[in-house]
């Protein structure tokens, strides 16, 4: 039980930190390098294969912080996740 508090308590943190650099996205005009390393915590590259009419193809995948501790949240729980944040700003990270 206790571990299962603790994920929970990581998790909520993991969930304000993302949320945070996600307020920050919202009006970009450029993509940095400070965005990239903050919302992307790995990039794998595969071996490059052909296609049938032979193009090539390198398959990458992109993994994204805070991917998998979401749930889509219905627009009840989202006006109410933003009232907590506009009342409790978290910390910068």
């Amino acid at each position: 039980m206790e571990q299962r508090l603790a994920n929970a308590e990581q998790d909520n943190i993991d969930l304000r930190a993302f949320l945070y650099i996600i307020r920050k996205c919202t009006d970009l005009k450029e993509l940095t390098p400070e965005l990239v390393n903050r919302l992307i915590t790995k990039i794998e590259i595969f071996d490059s294969t052909k296609d049938e009419n032979g193009i090539k193809h390198v398959p990458i995948k992109v993994h994204f912080i805070g991917v998998g501790i979401l749930e889509i949240p219905d627009t009840q729980t989202i006006v109410a996740a933003k009232e907590e944040i506009r009342k409790n700003p978290p910390s910068a990270a």
